[in-house]
């Protein structure tokens, strides 16, 4: 298997590298949520800079459905960047053509551009060469540093690797090193813990885990789902009823495979500070959190474990005191200090940053639904297509 060139094995003097990161990162009334994408993506183009090359960075921002759209622009980007750079950072209102053309023609040495949000082109989304094409036009090198986005087959991260000599940045380098050295042959007893409002997204991971793992914690949305198909009334609480039959096929599979799916024994409900029963949630009540009964559950599993893989909060962790769960387990696996940890997935990671819990984990993966999928099939597509460059 061909080997995927790093940012260390090219010759980047006098050399424009279009660096594809991801700065789709949360904001909160103009105010950055989570600078954690921002922070991992630092080191590779400060690399760039001092090889002597010049950064041009590309990224999507939200989901503006190929039109132009001030809501979704990069623009917002520059101050957070520029801070953690402590550099100016020149903006380019196109990622194509004429205007991309003459700002980098001006460019010198130590500066950075950054360029349009690449999702006001429909080409993007769609994988097209010659959008691809038109994107490389005027660099000379393309790296890769977006392992979040690295399971998408867009144009920016597939395609564009026809159009220049390839590779990977330095996060992206980090991403793939630990995940290997963790996942790929995880110690056991290996636990997973799978949370979230939505288990659609989720379904081929889960399927993939129940043939690896000794325990599957479920949480949140997705553990309602399940809660649901074994006919357990869950009140008024959020759930998927068109993924009713494949928590009922998981289960049976993970039989199987001897792999033992944690469902909630207890909850805590809106309007209730005290856990109750799964069995007796009534029709008014909503799930919110775990309860103690099922977060001591947990711990006794996550003491007996050596890897664990966690993807998703609990509960309604954003809101006090409904991120009781997801803030107990964090502090049981803080408290392991030989446990190997792995997390993925922005929600994940923003909830246990707002509360200070990520001091001993292993390894905190920038990818959300890249992170799933590379769990599932222990590589992505954007990797794939950099060994063939």
């Amino acid at each position: 298997m061909l080997k995927i060139k790093k940012i260390n094995n090219f010759n980047l003097t006098d050399k424009k590298v279009l660096v594809r990161l991801d700065l789709n990162i949360p904001f909160i009334k103009g105010k950055v949520l989570d600078d954690t994408r921002i922070k991992s993506a630092i080191p590779t183009i400060k690399e760039i800079i001092k090889k002597k090359g010049i950064p041009i960075v590309i990224s999507h921002f939200g989901r503006p459905k190929g039109k132009r759209n001030k809501k979704f622009s990069l623009k917002k980007i520059i101050n957070p960047l520029s801070k953690i750079l402590r550099t100016k950072i020149l903006f380019c209102n196109q990622c194509i053509g004429l205007d991309v053309k003459k700002i980098l023609k001006k460019v010198k040495p130590k500066q950075i551009v950054l360029l349009e949000n690449l999702r006001f082109h429909n080409e993007e989304l769609k994988n097209d060469l010659k959008f691809a094409k038109k994107l490389s036009e005027y660099c000379d090198i393309y790296i890769n540093d977006a392992f979040s986005v690295s399971h998408r087959l867009h144009s920016s991260v597939n395609k564009i690797t026809q159009c220049l000599p390839s590779g990977i940045g330095k996060n992206m380098e980090k991403e793939i090193i630990n995940l290997n050295k963790f996942l790929k042959k995880p110690k056991k007893p290996f636990t997973a813990i799978v949370g979230g409002a939505k288990m659609q997204n989720k379904i081929n991971l889960i399927n993939a885990l129940i043939k690896k793992c000794d325990y599957l914690i479920l949480g949140g949305g997705v553990a309602n789902t399940f809660l649901k198909s074994n006919n357990i009334n869950i009140g008024k609480s959020i759930f998927e009823k068109k993924q009713i039959k494949n928590a009922l096929a998981i289960q049976k599979k993970a039989l199987i495979y001897k792999c033992k799916i944690i469902l909630p024994v207890d909850a805590a409900i809106s309007k209730k500070k005290r856990s109750v029963n799964i069995y007796k949630i009534n029709k008014n009540n909503n799930i919110l959190d775990l309860g103690k009964e099922s977060v001591f559950q947990i711990i006794n599993i996550i003491n007996k474990s050596k890897t664990i893989i966690w993807s998703g909060p609990l509960g309604y962790f954003e809101k006090k005191p409904y991120n009781y769960a997801t803030n107990e387990i964090a502090n049981a696996i803080n408290s392991k200090k030989k446990i190997i940890s792995v997390v993925g997935g922005g929600d994940t990671i923003a909830a246990l940053k707002k509360n200070k819990k990520i001091k001993n984990f292993s390894f905190l993966s920038t990818g959300g639904g890249a992170f799933l999928n590379w769990i599932e099939k222990l590589t992505l597509p954007g990797i794939e297509i950099l060994k063939k460059n």
